[in-house]
């Protein structure tokens, strides 16, 4: 017995050994699987990370970021403080779009049982600290109303609302449906038990009664209408103005919100559990700003541009920048931008900038698409806060490619004075916040907006990681969140800018806004795999922008940008797409060279401006002078564009502008050439559109990120067409692909979205896809089929485009 027992304990052990020794593999093996937390944030892919760790100092410090979205909460991880850890990161927080403020311009006194009577007719029990603190001289109090609902973001309505429901309408209503119920189980029993038919009053009285359970159950589901107001007081102390919210709605309020101007004390207050509030003064005391956030959106670009984190790893691109918050979304129009809230926004940058409060870098993640890029006061507006007061004006491009001519406004905008950002996605950032199986190849992202410009100009500056996971308000009830967009993209070039300024002002290096972008131009690195127009210059390339800079600061043309105005329309570049092209085109074009701040700029040095330059075109069907010698004033030149050679397809070449002291120094200006040559259809024969293809089935292989462009010349009296798909893989069966189809026509003085379709369509080889829309006689039209980026695998397909017409006979039907 003992001898068997010592064997089975043998045996356990040795069963636990080998147990241990499994977990011991298994933690080895785990332990070799770090997660790539780098890639949360992205930083590694444009040298960010390296260019800190080469100039730890230059870490945002001494420059102010302008978030122009949707509001930023300060009290988000990583927005609270600087690397300090005291000094505040989010310094001004301001409302533009006009949804908090309120109208205080009433002024009361209180009776002599301290009570004042509020605009919603409630009495209001002044709290001592009001009665002690009111320094004015007869205690006098602003008054006004404000319906908070207009200040809550969709997700905070919707748990206020779910609150509200619970706390004040679900037992009175389940109470009442269960009384009206058992009053009918009564009707029943009562009235049934004879078998006979009711009476007519009976009839009647069952019908109410059956008709008030209905209208309950219906109240129980269309229940939400939620509109809080709450009385508003306004008063002066000696440290500043205070504001007053009777969030009770009880009149007490000594219970109320009690909150000062965030200017001076940079507090922020909860009016309940979801929404957060700061507030500013204006129109001396008659306009209350209550401040809030229509989305999450702000929050997140904030963190990516200047997040201060407790983990390097997750910090923000420049964690030492501060951040000034100005909202141009509007909480009452589900977050839009307007342009009066633009405009604010744009005046209150300027107003900063006087009062000695610099604004160094302004992100916009906000856009939308203009029918006029050419013209328009808020254009004139943002061109004016660059060139007069050196804001250097960053901009999502846009996330409504892959088509053509897709770019928001901004960047397209009278004078290209923006850096307009398109979004790059890398295989770190698919493993790390995608949490995809296999990496692909990097890439821009499917649906980022495309160059150029409807005027030709071109839109997109350079690309920059277009995701990451960070932080949000704290309203969303969650510490971080992957979002992903050109949106994101953006901030990453702001506080790349931010940190290249933190080392500019450091080693007191002169610099403009126009001699960054030139600087990120002429340093970015080109991507040869990735589509041009989502590229732009290339990719954004930190340390050497930087050292750019550096070596050429003292050169006096960083203080001047050169106005480039192509043909009649004054166009930002040459772009030829109106039908099929058989001859040479001529343009003339005029440069003009312009000082920063020109009004301001001394009279010798406009005297002593003088350039020579070597003007460079990058195909031969572009001609133009070799010289130009450029004084401070404007100068014209032709350039002849000959596409009759050109096969169809989109084809773009670049006249480029060097200084022939110091070509290195890259080119100070460029001159886009884009030039369409469509497809031309024998309408008599066939309304047929079939590309040619190498291969014997027809077909065409797509990658992830393959994009196949066809232009057409749409045949007369054709309005619509019809696109199918199919692919030629048997072995794939019902494997998909996923394809992101773009259609889009452009129109005069028109957006591109006015005649577009754009759709998310799978494709595979045992059923046919097809795609029916509207189309334009005569006009080019653009069919773009791209491979979603992630969609992983090879597909081989094959398509056509047939186009369909319908025309009433009689010229009177459509009258």
């Amino acid at each position: 017995m003992g001898i068997a027992k010592a064997t089975v304990m043998m045996a356990a052990d040795a069963v636990d050994w080998c147990e241990a020794m499994i977990v011991k593999d298994t933690m080895t093996e785990v332990s070799y699987n770090v997660f790539p937390i780098n890639a949360l944030v992205p930083k590694a892919e444009t040298g960010v990370l390296s260019f800190l760790q080469k100039y730890p100092d230059y870490d945002g410090r001494d420059v102010t970021i302008a978030i122009f979205d949707s509001g930023v909460d300060p009290r988000a991880a990583g927005l609270e403080t600087l690397c300090d850890g005291k000094s505040v990161k989010v310094i001004e927080r301001f409302d533009c779009t006009g949804c908090g403020d309120v109208d205080v311009s009433r002024k009361v006194t209180a009776n002599d049982s301290g009570f004042i009577t509020g605009l919603s007719g409630r009495h209001l029990k002044l709290s001592s600290e009001m009665i002690s603190n009111n320094n004015t001289a007869n205690g006098e109090y602003h008054i006004g109303l404000k319906t908070f609902f207009d200040l809550s973001p969709s997700k905070v309505r919707e748990n206020q609302l779910n609150a509200e429901k619970t706390r004040k309408w679900d037992k009175p209503n389940k109470i009442a449906i269960a009384e009206i119920s058992r009053k009918i189980n009564e009707f029943e029993t009562q009235n049934n038990e004879s078998g006979k038919s009711l009476s007519w009053d009976k009839k009647l009285e069952k019908e109410d009664l059956d008709g008030t359970l209905e209208l309950l159950n219906n109240y129980e589901k269309i229940y939400n209408d939620i509109k809080t107001t709450f009385d508003c007081i306004l008063y002066s102390t000696n440290s500043g103005w205070r504001a007053v919210i009777d969030i009770t709605e009880k009149g007490d309020l000594e219970h109320a919100l009690h909150i000062a101007e965030y200017s001076k004390t940079h507090e922020i207050h909860n009016v309940n559990d979801f929404l957060s509030i700061s507030m500013n003064v204006h129109d001396e005391g008659n306009v209350l700003e209550i401040v809030g956030m229509c989305t999450s959106h702000g929050t997140h670009v904030a963190s990516i541009a200047s997040g201060n984190q407790t983990s390097k790893d997750l910090n923000g691109i420049a964690p030492n920048a501060k951040i000034v918050s100005l909202t141009i979304g509007d909480g009452r129009l589900g977050s839009m931008e307007t342009g009066t809230g633009l405009v604010r926004a744009i005046m209150k940058v300027m107003e900063l900038c006087r009062d000695g409060r610099k604004i160094d870098v302004i992100n916009m993640s906000y856009g939308e698409h203009s029918h006029w890029s050419n013209v328009g006061r808020i254009g004139d507006l943002m061109s004016e806060v660059v060139n007069k007061y050196g804001v250097v004006w960053v901009a999502s491009a846009g996330n409504h490619g892959p088509a053509l001519s897709t770019i928001g406004t901004p960047p397209d905008i009278p004078i290209p004075s923006c850096i307009g950002v398109g979004a790059y996605v890398s295989p770190q950032m698919m493993e790390a916040e995608y949490t995809m199986r296999e990496k692909l190849p990097a890439n821009v992202y499917t649906w980022t907006s495309r160059d150029p410009c409807i005027d030709g100009g071109q839109g997109v500056t350079v690309c920059a990681p277009g995701g990451a996971i960070t932080s949000v308000p704290q309203f969303t009830m969650t510490k971080s969140q992957l979002m992903n967009g050109t949106s994101m993209a953006a901030p990453h070039v702001a506080g790349a800018v931010a940190l290249i300024i933190s080392g500019l002002k450091q080693r007191q290096i002169s610099y403009s806004p126009f001699s960054i972008k030139r600087a990120i131009c002429a340093t970015a690195t080109k991507l040869n795999y990735v589509d041009a127009f989502a590229q732009g210059s290339g990719l954004l390339n930190v340390e050497k922008t930087f050292e750019h800079l550096a070596q050429f600061g003292k050169h006096l043309d960083n203080m001047v940008r050169f106005s480039v105005r192509c043909g009649i329309s004054n166009a930002k570049g040459i772009y030829i797409r109106q039908r099929f092209l058989k001859k040479p085109f001529e343009y003339s074009v005029n440069i003009e060279p312009v000082f920063f701040n020109h009004t301001e700029t001394a009279p010798k040095d406009k005297l002593n401006f003088n350039v020579r330059l070597h003007l460079v075109p990058s195909q031969p069907y572009v001609q133009c002078g070799a010289f130009l010698d450029l004084n401070y004033c404007t100068r014209s030149l032709v350039v002849k564009v000959d596409p009759s050679g050109l096969p169809p397809g989109v084809h773009t070449a670049v006249v480029q502008a060097f200084d022939t002291d110091c070509v290195e120094k890259g080119s100070l200006f460029e001159i886009p050439v884009t030039i369409v040559q469509p497809h031309v259809i024998d309408y008599e024969e066939t309304r047929l559109y079939e590309p040619i293809s190498h291969t014997t089935d027809g077909s065409f292989e797509f990658q992830p990120s393959t994009i196949k462009r066809d232009f057409i010349l749409v045949p007369p009296r054709a309005t619509w067409a019809v696109l199918r798909m199919r692919s030629t893989d048997k072995i794939c069966g019902k494997d998909v692909g996923k394809f992101f189809v773009h259609t889009v026509q452009l129109l005069p003085k028109s957006s591109c979205r006015v005649l577009e379709t754009m759709k998310l369509l799978t494709v595979n080889s045992e059923n046919e896809t097809t795609l029916a829309f509207k189309c334009q006689e005569n006009n080019v039209l653009e069919l773009c089929i791209a491979k979603y980026w992630s969609n992983f695998g090879s597909i081989h397909l094959k398509y056509s485009l047939e186009f369909h017409g319908i025309q009433a006979t009689n010229p009177n039907a459509c009258k």
